[in-house]
């Protein structure tokens, strides 16, 4: 068991939820489609909510031809 002592956060860093990263490997296809979808959607949204729905719409279409083509 280690006793490696962790420094304690201070300020703003001690309110900030930290997540653990998402690994590569749990990277779905839909999940590539979808960060593909979001470049240079931002000029034409209004909001983060906007921007985000239409990539996962984006990301569906691409996930239905990809499986009408296979």
């Amino acid at each position: 068991m280690s006793t490696r002592k962790v420094p304690k956060k201070l300020g703003v860093e001690a309110l900030l939820e930290k997540s653990e990263p998402v690994s590569i490997q749990e990277i779905t296809l839909q999940d590539w489609y979808a960060a593909f979808a979001l470049i240079n959607m931002t000029k034409d949204a209004n909001t983060y909510q906007e921007i985000a729905a239409t990539a996962w719409e984006i990301s569906d279409a691409m996930m239905e031809e990809r499986n009408r083509r296979m």
